[in-house]
Protein backbone atom coordinates (compact mmCIF):
# COMPACT_ATOMS: atom_id res chain seq x y z
CA UNK A 1 0.00 0.00 0.00
CA UNK A 2 2.71 2.43 1.00
CA UNK A 3 4.68 1.85 -2.20
CA UNK A 4 1.59 2.27 -4.41
CA UNK A 5 0.42 5.46 -2.69
CA UNK A 6 3.92 6.95 -2.80
CA UNK A 7 4.19 6.07 -6.47
CA UNK A 8 1.06 7.92 -7.58
CA UNK A 9 1.97 10.92 -5.36
CA UNK A 10 5.52 11.13 -6.78
CA UNK A 11 6.19 14.88 -7.28
CA UNK A 12 8.11 14.07 -10.48
CA UNK A 13 4.85 12.84 -12.00
CA UNK A 14 2.32 15.34 -10.66
CA UNK A 15 1.77 18.56 -8.73
CA UNK A 16 0.51 19.07 -5.21
CA UNK A 17 -2.83 20.58 -6.23
CA UNK A 18 -3.55 17.53 -8.43
CA UNK A 19 -3.47 15.15 -5.42
CA UNK A 20 -6.76 14.45 -3.66
CA UNK A 21 -8.57 12.04 -1.38
CA UNK A 22 -12.13 10.73 -1.12
CA UNK A 23 -13.19 10.00 2.48
CA UNK A 24 -9.55 10.29 3.52
CA UNK A 25 -6.64 12.70 3.45
CA UNK A 26 -3.97 11.95 0.83
CA UNK A 27 -1.35 12.85 3.45
CA UNK A 28 -2.54 10.25 5.99
CA UNK A 29 -4.27 7.79 3.65
CA UNK A 30 -1.97 4.89 4.49
CA UNK A 31 -2.77 5.07 8.20
CA UNK A 32 -6.47 5.58 7.51
CA UNK A 33 -6.54 2.54 5.22
CA UNK A 34 -4.85 0.41 7.91
CA UNK A 35 -7.20 1.64 10.65
CA UNK A 36 -10.24 0.69 8.55
CA UNK A 37 -8.86 -2.81 7.99
CA UNK A 38 -8.03 -3.23 11.67
CA UNK A 39 -11.47 -2.00 12.71
CA UNK A 40 -13.15 -4.77 10.70
CA UNK A 41 -10.37 -7.34 11.29
CA UNK A 42 -9.70 -7.63 7.57
CA UNK A 43 -5.95 -7.12 7.36
CA UNK A 44 -5.24 -10.06 5.06
CA UNK A 45 -5.88 -10.66 1.40
CA UNK A 46 -5.94 -7.97 -1.23
CA UNK A 47 -5.04 -4.62 0.32
CA UNK A 48 -5.78 -2.09 -2.44
CA UNK A 49 -7.24 -1.69 -5.91
CA UNK A 50 -5.21 0.42 -8.33
CA UNK A 51 -6.57 1.56 -11.66
CA UNK A 52 -5.87 4.27 -14.22
CA UNK A 53 -8.21 6.57 -16.17
CA UNK A 54 -6.42 7.59 -19.37
CA UNK A 55 -7.12 10.42 -21.81
CA UNK A 56 -6.20 11.00 -25.42
CA UNK A 57 -3.01 12.99 -26.13
CA UNK A 58 -5.08 14.84 -28.75
CA UNK A 59 -7.33 16.35 -26.08
CA UNK A 60 -6.60 19.95 -25.12
CA UNK A 61 -7.89 19.66 -21.55
CA UNK A 62 -5.75 21.03 -18.73
CA UNK A 63 -4.49 18.84 -15.85
CA UNK A 64 -6.99 20.63 -13.61
CA UNK A 65 -9.89 19.56 -15.84
CA UNK A 66 -8.63 15.97 -15.93
CA UNK A 67 -8.34 16.02 -12.14
CA UNK A 68 -11.91 17.33 -11.86
CA UNK A 69 -13.14 14.49 -14.07
CA UNK A 70 -11.34 12.00 -11.83
CA UNK A 71 -13.01 13.48 -8.77
CA UNK A 72 -16.42 13.24 -10.45
CA UNK A 73 -15.76 9.62 -11.39
CA UNK A 74 -15.53 8.83 -7.67
CA UNK A 75 -19.15 9.94 -7.26
CA UNK A 76 -20.14 6.71 -8.99
CA UNK A 77 -22.06 4.30 -6.76
CA UNK A 78 -19.33 1.63 -6.80
CA UNK A 79 -17.03 3.89 -4.73
CA UNK A 80 -19.60 4.60 -2.01
CA UNK A 81 -18.11 3.77 1.40
CA UNK A 82 -14.56 3.29 0.11
CA UNK A 83 -11.54 5.50 0.79
CA UNK A 84 -9.67 6.57 -2.34
CA UNK A 85 -6.51 8.54 -3.12
CA UNK A 86 -6.57 10.02 -6.63
CA UNK A 87 -3.81 11.84 -8.51
CA UNK A 88 -3.45 13.31 -12.01
CA UNK A 89 -0.14 12.48 -13.68
CA UNK A 90 1.35 14.93 -16.18
CA UNK A 91 4.64 13.17 -16.97
CA UNK A 92 3.41 11.43 -20.13
CA UNK A 93 2.18 12.74 -23.48
CA UNK A 94 -1.32 11.75 -22.41
CA UNK A 95 -2.75 12.98 -19.11
CA UNK A 96 -4.11 10.26 -16.81
CA UNK A 97 -5.59 9.77 -13.36
CA UNK A 98 -4.41 7.17 -10.86
CA UNK A 99 -6.74 5.79 -8.17
CA UNK A 100 -5.73 3.77 -5.10
CA UNK A 101 -8.79 2.28 -3.37
CA UNK A 102 -8.85 0.76 0.08
CA UNK A 103 -10.08 -2.81 -0.46
CA UNK A 104 -12.22 -2.63 2.71
CA UNK A 105 -15.27 -0.36 3.06
CA UNK A 106 -15.05 1.99 6.04
CA UNK A 107 -18.85 1.82 6.46
CA UNK A 108 -19.69 -1.88 6.02
CA UNK A 109 -16.36 -3.67 6.28
CA UNK A 110 -17.11 -5.47 3.02
CA UNK A 111 -14.36 -6.08 0.49
CA UNK A 112 -14.34 -4.27 -2.84
CA UNK A 113 -16.03 -6.36 -5.51
CA UNK A 114 -16.71 -5.32 -9.06
CA UNK A 115 -18.17 -7.80 -11.52
CA UNK A 116 -17.35 -7.66 -15.21
CA UNK A 117 -20.77 -6.14 -15.87
CA UNK A 118 -20.33 -3.48 -13.18
CA UNK A 119 -16.85 -2.70 -14.45
CA UNK A 120 -18.27 -2.11 -17.92
CA UNK A 121 -20.86 0.25 -16.47
CA UNK A 122 -18.09 2.13 -14.66
CA UNK A 123 -16.23 2.49 -17.96
CA UNK A 124 -19.40 3.77 -19.61
CA UNK A 125 -19.80 6.33 -16.82
CA UNK A 126 -16.20 7.44 -17.38
CA UNK A 127 -16.91 7.75 -21.11
CA UNK A 128 -20.00 9.83 -20.37
CA UNK A 129 -17.92 12.24 -18.29
CA UNK A 130 -15.54 12.59 -21.23
CA UNK A 131 -18.48 13.38 -23.49
CA UNK A 132 -19.78 15.98 -21.03
CA UNK A 133 -16.43 17.75 -21.19
CA UNK A 134 -16.15 17.42 -24.96
CA UNK A 135 -13.20 15.00 -24.72
CA UNK A 136 -12.29 11.97 -26.78
CA UNK A 137 -13.28 8.55 -25.46
CA UNK A 138 -10.17 6.40 -25.14
CA UNK A 139 -9.65 2.64 -25.07
CA UNK A 140 -7.26 2.44 -22.14
CA UNK A 141 -5.99 -1.03 -23.03
CA UNK A 142 -4.88 -0.07 -26.51
CA UNK A 143 -4.55 3.69 -26.25
CA UNK A 144 -6.87 4.12 -29.23
CA UNK A 145 -10.03 6.17 -29.56
CA UNK A 146 -13.09 4.09 -28.72
CA UNK A 147 -15.89 3.81 -31.25
CA UNK A 148 -18.72 4.92 -28.94
CA UNK A 149 -21.44 7.48 -29.67
CA UNK A 150 -20.17 10.47 -31.56
CA UNK A 151 -16.50 9.44 -31.18
CA UNK A 152 -14.64 7.51 -33.86
CA UNK A 153 -11.64 5.19 -34.00
CA UNK A 154 -9.22 7.26 -36.05
CA UNK A 155 -6.51 9.06 -34.08
CA UNK A 156 -7.11 12.53 -35.51
CA UNK A 157 -10.87 12.60 -35.24
CA UNK A 158 -12.65 14.46 -32.47
CA UNK A 159 -16.23 14.94 -31.37
CA UNK A 160 -19.14 16.90 -32.75
CA UNK A 161 -19.43 18.49 -29.32
CA UNK A 162 -15.90 19.88 -29.55
CA UNK A 163 -16.71 21.21 -33.01
CA UNK A 164 -19.77 22.93 -31.50
CA UNK A 165 -17.58 24.37 -28.74
CA UNK A 166 -15.25 25.87 -31.35
CA UNK A 167 -18.19 27.31 -33.32
CA UNK A 168 -19.71 28.96 -30.24
CA UNK A 169 -16.31 30.31 -29.17
CA UNK A 170 -15.67 31.83 -32.59
CA UNK A 171 -19.12 33.38 -32.89
CA UNK A 172 -18.89 34.69 -29.35
CA UNK A 173 -16.04 36.98 -30.42
CA UNK A 174 -17.52 37.84 -33.82
CA UNK A 175 -20.85 39.18 -32.56
CA UNK A 176 -22.05 42.40 -30.96
CA UNK A 177 -25.48 41.19 -29.90
CA UNK A 178 -27.57 38.12 -29.23
CA UNK A 179 -29.16 38.49 -32.67
CA UNK A 180 -25.78 38.70 -34.44
CA UNK A 181 -24.56 35.67 -32.49
CA UNK A 182 -27.54 33.58 -33.56
CA UNK A 183 -27.12 34.76 -37.16
CA UNK A 184 -23.40 33.87 -37.17
CA UNK A 185 -24.09 30.44 -35.71
CA UNK A 186 -26.67 29.87 -38.44
CA UNK A 187 -24.02 30.74 -41.04
CA UNK A 188 -21.98 27.85 -39.62
CA UNK A 189 -24.99 25.56 -39.89
CA UNK A 190 -26.15 25.61 -36.26
CA UNK A 191 -29.58 26.44 -34.88
CA UNK A 192 -29.79 28.38 -31.61
CA UNK A 193 -32.74 28.27 -29.20
CA UNK A 194 -32.12 31.24 -26.90
CA UNK A 195 -35.27 32.09 -24.96
CA UNK A 196 -35.58 34.45 -22.01
CA UNK A 197 -38.02 31.94 -20.51
CA UNK A 198 -35.38 29.21 -20.32
CA UNK A 199 -32.22 29.14 -18.23
CA UNK A 200 -30.08 27.44 -20.85
CA UNK A 201 -29.37 27.92 -24.54
CA UNK A 202 -29.88 24.87 -26.75
CA UNK A 203 -27.73 24.40 -29.84
CA UNK A 204 -28.64 22.06 -32.69
CA UNK A 205 -25.83 20.85 -34.94
CA UNK A 206 -26.11 20.53 -38.72
CA UNK A 207 -26.64 16.78 -38.13
CA UNK A 208 -29.49 17.38 -35.69
CA UNK A 209 -27.65 16.70 -32.41
CA UNK A 210 -28.71 18.91 -29.51
CA UNK A 211 -26.52 20.31 -26.74
CA UNK A 212 -27.08 22.90 -24.03
CA UNK A 213 -24.56 25.64 -23.32
CA UNK A 214 -23.94 24.22 -19.83
CA UNK A 215 -22.37 21.16 -21.50
CA UNK A 216 -19.64 23.27 -23.10
CA UNK A 217 -16.43 23.58 -21.09
CA UNK A 218 -15.77 25.63 -19.13
CA UNK A 219 -19.52 26.28 -18.73
CA UNK A 220 -19.03 29.64 -17.01
CA UNK A 221 -17.63 31.04 -20.27
CA UNK A 222 -20.77 30.10 -22.19
CA UNK A 223 -23.56 31.23 -19.90
CA UNK A 224 -26.01 33.78 -21.26
CA UNK A 225 -24.37 36.41 -19.04
CA UNK A 226 -20.85 35.58 -20.27
CA UNK A 227 -21.92 35.70 -23.91
CA UNK A 228 -23.71 39.03 -23.47
CA UNK A 229 -20.63 40.47 -21.73
CA UNK A 230 -18.48 39.37 -24.68
CA UNK A 231 -20.92 41.02 -27.11
CA UNK A 232 -20.66 44.27 -25.15
CA UNK A 233 -16.86 44.13 -25.24
CA UNK A 234 -16.93 43.49 -28.97
CA UNK A 235 -19.17 46.51 -29.49
CA UNK A 236 -16.73 48.69 -27.54
CA UNK A 237 -13.53 47.41 -29.13
CA UNK A 238 -14.42 46.60 -32.74
CA UNK A 239 -16.54 48.03 -35.50
CA UNK A 240 -19.32 46.07 -37.12
CA UNK A 241 -17.29 46.01 -40.35
CA UNK A 242 -14.29 44.46 -38.59
CA UNK A 243 -16.35 41.71 -37.01
CA UNK A 244 -18.13 40.99 -40.27
CA UNK A 245 -14.76 40.72 -42.02
CA UNK A 246 -13.54 38.27 -39.37
CA UNK A 247 -16.66 36.15 -39.80
CA UNK A 248 -16.38 36.20 -43.60
CA UNK A 249 -12.78 35.00 -43.59
CA UNK A 250 -13.70 32.29 -41.13
CA UNK A 251 -16.42 31.10 -43.50
CA UNK A 252 -13.95 31.20 -46.40
CA UNK A 253 -11.40 29.08 -44.58
CA UNK A 254 -14.09 26.61 -43.46
CA UNK A 255 -15.22 26.25 -47.07
CA UNK A 256 -11.62 25.57 -48.07
CA UNK A 257 -11.28 22.85 -45.46
CA UNK A 258 -14.69 21.34 -46.18
CA UNK A 259 -13.83 21.01 -49.87
CA UNK A 260 -10.64 19.13 -49.03
CA UNK A 261 -11.74 15.49 -49.36
CA UNK A 262 -8.30 13.98 -48.61
CA UNK A 263 -9.50 13.25 -45.06
CA UNK A 264 -13.25 12.89 -44.68
CA UNK A 265 -13.32 14.05 -41.06
CA UNK A 266 -12.19 17.52 -42.11
CA UNK A 267 -15.39 17.90 -44.11
CA UNK A 268 -17.53 17.22 -41.05
CA UNK A 269 -15.39 18.98 -38.44
CA UNK A 270 -13.69 21.91 -40.22
CA UNK A 271 -13.14 23.99 -37.08
CA UNK A 272 -11.48 21.03 -35.37
CA UNK A 273 -9.21 20.65 -38.39
CA UNK A 274 -8.47 24.37 -38.23
CA UNK A 275 -7.23 23.87 -34.68
CA UNK A 276 -4.32 21.84 -36.03
CA UNK A 277 -1.15 23.90 -36.41
CA UNK A 278 -0.58 22.90 -40.01
CA UNK A 279 -4.11 23.88 -41.00
CA UNK A 280 -3.90 27.09 -39.06
CA UNK A 281 -0.68 28.08 -40.82
CA UNK A 282 -2.23 27.25 -44.17
CA UNK A 283 -5.27 29.30 -43.28
CA UNK A 284 -3.05 32.27 -42.43
CA UNK A 285 -1.38 32.07 -45.83
CA UNK A 286 -4.73 31.71 -47.59
CA UNK A 287 -6.20 34.65 -45.74
CA UNK A 288 -3.37 37.18 -46.07
CA UNK A 289 -4.77 40.56 -46.94
CA UNK A 290 -8.31 39.56 -46.05
CA UNK A 291 -8.45 41.15 -42.60
CA UNK A 292 -8.08 38.26 -40.16
CA UNK A 293 -5.10 37.99 -37.82
CA UNK A 294 -5.25 34.39 -36.49
CA UNK A 295 -2.13 34.73 -34.34
CA UNK A 296 -3.32 37.74 -32.39
CA UNK A 297 -7.05 37.14 -32.59
CA UNK A 298 -9.09 36.33 -29.50
CA UNK A 299 -9.40 32.67 -28.70
CA UNK A 300 -11.85 32.68 -25.79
Amino acid sequence: MKRAINYIKNPDKTELHLVGGKDCSPDTALNEFVMTKQNFKKETGRQIIHFVQSFSPHDKATPEVINEIGKKLLEYEAFKGFQVVYVTHTDKEHLHNHFIINSVSFTTGQKWQLSKKKLEKLKEYSDELCRDYGLIVVDGAKGNHKNRGEYRAKDKEQSWKYELFLAVRQCKWCSRSKEEFISNMEKLGYKVDWSDKRKYITFTTPNGKKCRNRKLYPPKQFTKEALIKAFELNEQQATNKQLQARMEILLTVIEMISNDKSNNYKSHLPLTALEGRAKKERAIEESKGRGLDWKNGKSM
